[in-house]
């Protein structure tokens, strides 16, 4: 039997109506016989030509590039050290092992393996060079920059989609992750993948992206649990279900082996890390931030830092007992991250930008520019707040600010968020685009009403 389905056509939207599939505007529905034609018609009324997405890319080249020559000479500090670390090890044959959290090397899990098998995989083809892993993140950045246009122009409309692109193209802090090797860029392109499989309803593709979204990001962990609301929501019990029994499926080797090798079934050893950094009774005391790495209040920790799992338990129990104990701290670390997270206290992030290789002058210069993507970016998402695009993207960028929030929250955990805002500022432009076209219609149609009639 011949099927029928929908096939977006550009009105309005062409020209930058944004809204998704479902009944936005700009959007009509003709019938068609051949559900591939479909398909094929949709992706080529909203897709960038080839010669845009290449423009965009090459702006995105020469953007990272220029920073990345403001960094030259400069090492690999903290987070990409220790990935540039473990990607070495694994380029070596040594699998993933690092010297970080302990004193000598060892098997560890304080990071999720997916992005340092990557570029493990790089360094083994192209060699180990700190040069080498900045140049990864540039081209991950690139690849970002094209599936942004991609995804946004196929639920959104073209226009809002370039606009988007061009944004991330050129965002400083987006910028900014993508000349040191950090996972940053890599689970920005799970998550655009995420987005579009879960909006065109293909819950298993979004299962497989969610489970390598949660071996890429640990701050991850909470969206195979917003995936299965999502889709028990919008599709049905059985896509939840599904969706969720698939990215336990893709984490759960990862868990086995730390459980066998590491000596825990977790995801990362780096949990209880961040519950000390924030919620023991030194970071109490202190009224901020703590590292239990190298400050000498943790001294009593040293022989089980040794033991990575071991560490992980002792300095987890630490934590969650003080905060039993006083557990108004919640809304104290709250706040007093919200404060770094939104560049309300911008010098307050300086030392944590320092560490993760950013240019703390250009940081400065573009500060305003933070704020006038975020303003335009929220004006965005509000105006298209019934789309699910729209809606989908503010779950997510909620999920993950209240994994920053409550934990350690410094700029570069923002990545998420500074992506969902880049595409607001897309769908603002594409509806203000929108609007005047409406304008110039109704302007047009008045001018011919006023016209006097020919004499008969």
């Amino acid at each position: 039997m011949a099927s029928r389905a929908a096939v977006p056509t550009t009105g309005a939207g062409d020209a930058g109506g944004a809204g998704g599939p479902d009944g936005d505007r700009g959007v009509t529905t003709t019938p068609t016989t051949d559900a591939a034609a479909t398909d094929g018609a949709r992706r080529d009324s909203t897709r960038p030509g080839w010669p845009v997405l290449a423009g965009l890319a090459l702006l995105a080249l020469v953007v990272r590039l220029a920073y990345w020559w403001t960094m030259r000479g400069e090492p690999l500090r903290s987070d990409a050290g220790n990935y540039d670390e473990l990607a070495t090890a694994i380029a070596d044959g040594r699998g993933l092992s690092a010297h970080f959290p302990g004193l000598v090397e060892h098997a560890t899990a304080w990071r999720p393996p997916l992005f340092p098998y990557v570029l493990g995989g790089i360094y083994k083809v192209v060699g180990a060079h700190q040069e080498t892993g900045r140049a990864v993140g540039v081209a991950i950045g690139l690849v970002v920059v094209v599936l942004t246009a991609v995804v946004v122009s196929r639920w959104a409309g073209r226009l809002a989609g370039v606009v988007a692109a061009a944004c991330v193209a050129v965002y400083p802090p987006l910028v900014a992750n993508d000349i040191v090797p950090l996972s940053e860029g890599f689970s920005l392109a799970l998550l655009l993948g995420l987005v579009h499989t879960t909006l065109a309803r293909r819950w298993a593709w979004a299962g497989v992206l969610c489970g390598a979204l949660m071996l890429t990001r640990p701050s991850a962990q909470a969206l195979v649990v917003v995936l299965a609301v999502w889709f028990l929501v919008k599709v049905g019990w059985r896509a939840a279900l599904g969706s969720t029994a698939i990215a336990l499926c893709v984490i759960a080797p990862w868990i086995v082996r730390n459980a066998i090798v590491v000596g825990e079934p977790t995801l990362v050893t780096s949990n209880g890390f961040n519950l000390a950094a924030m919620y023991s009774p030194q970071a109490q005391a202190a009224s901020g931030f703590v590292d239990p790495v190298f400050d000498s209040s943790f001294d009593g920790f040293r022989l089980s830092q040794l033991d990575e799992a071991g560490w992980d338990r002792d300095l987890r129990t630490m934590a969650l007992e003080n905060l039993r104990r006083d557990p108004m701290q919640v809304p104290q670390v709250v706040v007093r991250n919200a404060g770094y997270f939104f560049e309300i206290t911008p010098a307050g992030n300086e030392t944590a930008e320092y560490l993760d290789g950013r240019n703390l002058s250009i940081r400065k210069w573009t500060m305003p520019l933070f704020y006038a993507v975020t303003v335009a970016g929220l004006a965005g998402l509000w105006l298209e707040r019934r789309t699910d695009l729209a809606q989908l993207l503010v779950v997510v960028a909620v999920t993950f600010t209240l994994a920053s929030l409550v934990f350690v929250a410094p700029p570069r955990l923002r990545a998420p968020i500074d992506l969902v805002l880049c595409v607001g500022v897309g769908l603002l432009a594409a509806r203000m685009a929108a609007r005047r076209n409406r304008s110039r219609a109704d302007r047009s149609v008045i001018d011919l009403r006023a016209q006097p009639a020919p004499p008969v």
